[in-house]
Formats: structure tokens, C-alpha cells, sequence
């Protein structure tokens, strides 16, 4: 992709344009296939602004740099581009790759339900890791409302007084309490 250089409210000279040339040949011997590769410089109140936009297939690196001094800003811009291009490219590079057959397996494993067959093999069956009992008493909503403001725990199983049934009061986020009751 050739290089698209934009000028707004500046008229950029041949020596700057060679400039910016120079700098972007660097990022083509970084990355491959760069489709999109725009340098845009803009002049306003005094300071040059020169964004940079560089899209490559598996890469892409924006930079905007201000400075009263054309040069200077281009020199940053240039920098703070390559930089994101090298740290994608490193990235790339020391990505840990699994092997193929992991790759199959855990293919194969997501696909299986997906054809209608069982997750879990025959041999191979649900256990509890942990189980734990909890002593109900009978009380109120209100008063197992107080228990669980006082306790440190998030939610208290009780048995409702007025239903004689099991419920599970809870800490919401916002601060109030939310009830679990039996249909």
C-alpha cells in the first residue's frame, strides 16, 4: 500500500516529505502486507499535530504526537509507532503455542455436545466435593433478616415460621437482602 501522506493548513516541503518517507520505510521492514499506511500533519494555533495510522493483516499501531517543532513531532510520532508494532510483533513471537493435539481434543470436546452426545463419559461421574449441614431454625423474614446483619456470612438458611418451609435469605450488592422461597 503506498504511503498517503495529508496536509491540513501546512504546505509540507519535499525535505519533509523524504523525512516522513524514511521513517515509515522503517515500519515496512517491520511488518509485511501494510494496507493502510497514513501520515496526516496538521497546523493549527502555532503547534503541528502528526497522527500516523499503520494496518497491516495481524497488525495495527496509531500515534498522534503535538509540538511547535515539525520535526521534533514526527520524530516522536515515528517512535511511539514503532514501539506498538515491535511490542505486537514480540507478543506474537513469544506467544505459547499448545500442541496440535490439545488443540484437536479441546475441539472435539466443545463440539461433542453440540452433535447431540453426552458430555461425560459413561465411566465418569458427578461428585460433590464438599458437603456441609446447617441446623435450621424457625423464624421470621424479619428476624432472619437481623441475624444475617449482624453475621459476617452472605446469605442464612431458615425455616419460615409463618409457612414451615425452608428459605434462603441472601446479601445483594446494593446492600439489601433478597429472599429465596420454595414455589
Amino acid at each position: 500500500m503506498p504511503l498517503q501522506i495529508t496536509a491540513r493548513n501546512v504546505e509540507i516541503s519535499p525535505e519533509m516529505r523524504s523525512l516522513i518517507e524514511a521513517k515509515v520505510d522503517r515500519f515496512r521492514k517491520i511488518v509485511d502486507e501494510i494496507s493502510v499506511l497514513d501520515v496526516i500533519v496538521i497546523f493549527q494555533r502555532g503547534h503541528y499535530t502528526v497522527e500516523v495510522v499503520v494496518k497491516a493483516q495481524r497488525f495495527a499501531a496509531t500515534g498522534s504526537e503535538t509540538d511547535s517543532d515539525l520535526r521534533a513531532a514526527i520524530d516522536r510520532v515515528m517512535g511511539k509507532v514503532d514501539r506498538q508494532l515491535h511490542k505486537q510483533l514480540d507478543k506474537m513471537r513469544t506467544k505459547k503455542r499448545q500442541p496440535r493435539e490439545v488443540r484437536e481434543r479441546r475441539a472435539l470436546t466443545l463440539t461433542l455436545p453440540m452433535l447431540g452426545e453426552a458430555a461425560f463419559e459413561a465411566d465418569e461421574e458427578r461428585r460433590i466435593v464438599r458437603t456441609q449441614r446447617i441446623a435450621t431454625k424457625p423464624m421470621s423474614v424479619q428476624e432472619a433478616a437481623d441475624v444475617l446483619e449482624i453475621e459476617a456470612g452472605s446469605f442464612l438458611v431458615f425455616e419460615n415460621a409463618a409457612t414451615e418451609q425452608i428459605n434462603i435469605i441472601f446479601r445483594r450488592e446494593d446492600g439489601r437482602f433478597g429472599l429465596i422461597e420454595p414455589s
